[in-house]
């Protein structure tokens, strides 16, 4: 019987390009699914920590500085800080979320006029040293004697923060106890949401999926 003889020529030229598209693939797939499935789960994370905070605040629906007023607005926030960050190059991915300054944070602190709520989120990340209490216009009537409350004193409206010196060297003390207006974030140590939530992130999981993808041949 006469043998068989198999040729097999390979053009390494095509060989490196179906290598090239492999891993175009796996880049490709490891952008998608950070974008739509990595970060959003980091953002989850976040929000856990974030609701962690509005359980500690023990403050009323209405109270300005409950920072559960500000969910919707900080989770929109985080979602927004993703889309402006987010980068894919030839070098790799980058994304930067959570940073402070996207609160309003910067090295000289916060703008005592400030008005915008989530501003104040950073004094409850940062820690609130010290003994503090939040007063209400209309607890200020009572401490003033019927003086009108102005709202331009306070961070917001509905109110403003006195530190417990100041309050007892107004002699409001002897009016209203301060412990039935202290802040519940008075003496509150420092809370990195962040920190907390990368540190319970599986990042592998999610390449893991995008690479075993790839080498399907399947884009996500």
């Amino acid at each position: 019987m006469a043998g068989f003889k198999i040729r097999a020529e390979f053009n390494m030229g095509s060989l490196k390009g179906f290598v090239e598209q492999k891993e175009k693939l796996v880049r490709r797939n490891i952008a998608s699914v950070l974008r739509n499935q990595a970060i959003p789960h980091l953002i989850d994370l976040i929000m856990v920590g974030y609701d962690s905070l509005s359980d500690l605040a023990n403050t009323g629906p209405d109270d300005p500085t409950n920072p559960n007023r500000w969910r919707e607005e900080f989770y929109v926030k985080l979602q927004k800080d993703l889309e402006d960050t987010f980068i894919v190059t030839g070098e790799g991915i980058r994304v930067k979320l959570g940073d402070k300054g996207f609160l309003g944070y910067n090295a000289s602190g916060i703008d005592p006029d400030d008005t915008e709520p989530l501003h104040w989120l950073v004094f409850y990340l940062e820690g609130l040293i010290g003994d503090w209490a939040f007063i209400t216009p209309e607890v200020y009537e009572v401490l003033a004697h019927g003086r009108a409350y102005e709202p331009g004193w306070g961070r917001f409206e509905q109110g403003f923060m006195v530190s417990r010196e100041d309050y007892e060297g107004q002699g409001w003390d002897r009016i209203i106890p301060f412990a039935q207006v202290r802040h519940p974030f008075s003496g509150f140590s420092p809370t990195d949401i962040f920190s907390e939530a990368l540190h319970n992130f599986k990042l592998r999981h999610f390449v893991g999926k995008a690479v075993a993808a790839a080498a399907e041949g399947r884009r996500i």
